[in-house]
């Protein structure tokens, strides 16, 4: 007996082993989806230090004396890193002409700062000048953005680097070899495969699926734990960033195996993600249930609890069989009188038969069956990433436009020029009280606040991270001085380290990022011996006083504020959600055509990047608690109409699986949804709005006195609207 059950110990212990490693493989691999930020920092690491080699190789076979081969490797090396590191081209033709914008842009940013420099009121006009020019480029695409912020870094390095006019030729050929060495590794062994990207944004996926299971089961073994709940709302929200990253992908034909349709991909996409809402949902419908002794003896929670657990377990692991047996338990009449039961079956089968399609290749197949044109992305990837608010936030101030004088008729880009600007001539004149020949630190952090951000709490938080993370930095960076003093080798591999670290970690936290840069400029400064403690407290200084010059001007020059934006993503998803509404309306009244149900599904995704947006716009604010009294509202109503997105997701599904002739019913509960959540997205602000009369019975009364004139529709189908209409009226005060 004893030995049995050592050997059961001992065997639980495996599992558990082989279950914590899986949901860390998953946690990584759906951390980093299609590998972006591994390839961004391994980019930034081989074009950098390849990049330094070569023009220390050519210095010295050109004889150049040692400050200026020092100046041809420094120069080189940022003009290298910036190019690798911002180049969003993936098509050989586009990275070639791309390098060529950036060379010339790394050309007129040297010469500038080094025919300035011996007159400081003169550097000073034209750094200003440069800086707006950098930003202003950014209207006319991302080869753009790329071309100006090379500029505006070779620039910035002219400056710092004091260079004699006599070495601009030198300088130079330094910024062309540089931009046509990247070009030449990015469109050779550093070249992004579509293709392969895509097979491992779908490994992805169903690594982050896994780890949504695996929340479930946390949130079942401890109901009442909130985190729990968190961790499992936020996997969910993954899951959706990481589908709408496969729609964009999809659009490069490359991406695609030949004559495969991205119609049909899109689709399979969407359903995969619907089966993860409703197991997700079902769990946490159980989870809410009593968990007394009696109601459990009574409705067999408990019994339907493990049977759920078991599934999700089978489900995890991908062993199809054993999931289906584990489903079909549900089925039983002992569980199926639960309607988390039955949701969770209907999710399961969605999910497992998606996953099971996707192995055997049927999905594929299918799409070479149904290939047909008319793909149209929804979101716009650059360099893999989803795209940011700077769309949205454009669009918020284009709507004060009223009078000629408007700021509101300024092009974005304009806009933040002229911030940039100002805060950049800001941050020199703060500097230049901490430390005269270091202020171009001040202005290097004014100017990069604004980039990536759009509106006053991106920037502020942008500034806020930048200091805190330069103040880490420089406290490790003191650390490692004792250390690593007088060994140039360590060093060196330091700074690639930091290298490869910081643009690995860029798109998760800028705060991180900027730490690890802090410290490879420490390691620089050791190199150079130029290190002192005393040098990295003033830089820290000027990174505050750069922080504080962007803050400043966010908010003073030409603002963009939060709360604008948020209310128009709110405007946005609920307009996007009655559109869907209204098209699923009129396509369970007639069969929809192939070109209609293809635009029913793009726009169930545009739907799924509203509410990112919303959610994204939300999580930007800067929230005093102390002042903001409505912090809590907000955010309840933000989560609901994320719900609702879900929601209107698994309807469209339920209403294309109707029969061919429907009940008119069904069409009347789409156009009632839709004229709902028309007339919130009407609603200036919805925590103004006042209590529904006492005789209006609001959407989810409307609704349920629609759906009981029939009993011809699907349950799966009524209980979907109902989710959404008990959704759309929790946006809506009820009467005392």
């Amino acid at each position: 007996m004893t030995r049995v059950r050592a050997e059961g110990a001992l065997g639980r212990g495996r599992d558990s082993v082989r279950q914590q490693w899986r949901d860390a493989r998953d946690r990584f691999v759906a951390s980093d989806p299609g590998l972006t930020r591994l390839r961004h920092g391994t980019r930034a690491v081989v074009a950098t230090s390849t990049t330094v080699v070569l023009q220390a190789i050519l210095s010295t076979a050109a004889g150049a004396p040692r400050p200026a081969a020092l100046m041809h490797v420094m120069i080189g090396g940022i003009v290298a890193l910036n190019l690798a590191t911002t180049l969003k081209d993936t098509r050989r033709r586009a990275i070639v002409t791309t390098a060529s914008a950036a060379a010339g842009g790394a050309v007129v940013g040297a010469a500038s700062s080094v025919l300035a420099d011996p007159w400081r009121p003169v550097a000073l006009t034209v750094f200003v000048a440069v800086t707006f020019l950098a930003v202003w480029v950014r209207r006319f695409g991302p080869r753009w953005f790329t071309a100006g912020f090379v500029m505006w870094q070779a620039h910035f390095f002219g400056l710092f680097l004091h260079p004699p006019a006599s070495a601009l030729p030198g300088i130079l050929l330094a910024a062309v070899i540089s931009t046509a060495w990247v070009g030449l590794l990015l469109v050779t062994i550093l070249a992004r495969d579509p293709e392969a990207t895509l097979q491992r944004t779908v490994t992805a996926l169903r690594a982050q699926a896994r780890s949504v299971l695996s929340a479930c089961l946390d949130v079942l073994a401890d109901p009442a734990s909130e985190s729990a709940r968190r961790a499992l709302r936020a996997h969910l929200i993954k899951t959706s960033e990481v589908a709408l990253l496969f729609d964009g992908q999809l659009a490069d034909a490359r991406a695609l195996p030949e004559g495969v349709s991205p119609l049909r991909l899109r689709q399979w996409i969407i359903d995969l993600e619907i089966g993860v809402d409703e197991v997700a949902g079902a769990v946490v419908e159980l989870a809410d249930r009593p968990r007394d002794d009696a109601a459990s003896a009574v409705g067999g929670t408990r019994h339907t609890e493990m049977a759920m657990r078991r599934a999700l377990t089978e489900l995890g692991w991908s062993r199809f069989d054993e999931a289906r047996m584990a489903l079909a338990v549900l089925r039983q009449d002992a569980h199926w009188g639960e309607h988390a039961a039955r949701r969770f079956v209907l999710g399961g089968d969605l999910l497992l038969t998606s996953v099971e399609d996707w192995n055997s290749g049927t999905v594929l197949e299918q799409a070479r069956a149904e290939n047909q044109p008319g793909y149209q992305p929804v979101v716009q990837v650059s360099g893999d990433a989803l795209p940011g608010s700077a769309a949205l936030a454009g669009k918020a101030v284009a709507l004060d436009a009223e009078h000629w004088w408007s700021p509101g008729r300024m092009a974005f880009t304009t806009r933040q020029a002229i911030q940039a600007a100002t805060a950049a001539a800001l941050a020199l004149l703060l500097g230049d009280l901490i430390s005269p020949g270091r202020s171009y630190w001040a202005a290097i952090a004014a100017f990069v606040t604004f980039t990536g951000a759009s509106t006053t709490s991106e920037t502020t938080r942008k500034a806020i991270d930048r200091t805190v993370g330069t103040l880490v930095g420089l406290v490790v960076s003191i650390g490692l001085a004792h250390v690593t003093g007088g060994q140039h080798v360590v060093a060196g591999a330091l700074m690639l380290l930091g290298i490869f670290l910081a643009f690995y970690v860029q798109a998760l936290s800028t705060t991180w990022m900027i730490c690890l840069i802090t410290i490879v400029l420490g390691q620089l400064y050791e190199l150079l011996r130029d290190y002192t403690e005393h040098l990295l407290w003033i830089r820290l200084a000027e990174t505050a006083a750069g922080a504080a010059a962007g803050i400043f001007v966010t908010y003073a020059v030409l603002p963009v504020a939060s709360g604008d934006t948020l209310v128009l993503a709110r405007r946005q998803l609920l307009t996007t959600l009655a559109d869907l509404l209204e098209r699923v309306g009129g396509a369970v009244r007639v069969p929809p055509s192939f070109t209609d149900r293809a635009t029913i599904y793009r726009e169930v995704v545009a739907l799924d990047e509203a509410a990112r947006q919303l959610a994204s716009a939300h999580d930007s604010l800067i929230r005093p608690r102390v002042f903001d009294a409505d912090h809590a509202g907000r955010r309840h109503r933000v989560a609901v109409l994320v719900v609702c997105a879900s929601a209107a997701r698994s309807l469209v599904q339920a209403a294309l699986a109707l029969p061919a002739d429907p009940s008119p019913v069904a069409e009347d509960v789409c156009r009632a949804l839709a004229a709902e959540a028309r007339r919130l997205a009407d609603v200036p602000d919805l925590k103004d709005q006042r209590p529904t009369r006492a005789d209006a019975p609001g959407i989810a009364g409307e609704i349920a006195e629609i759906l009981s004139g029939t009993t011809d529709l699907p349950v799966v189908f009524t209980r979907r609207c109902r989710r959404l209409a008990d959704a759309l009226g929790l946006l809506s005060p009820r009467a005392r």
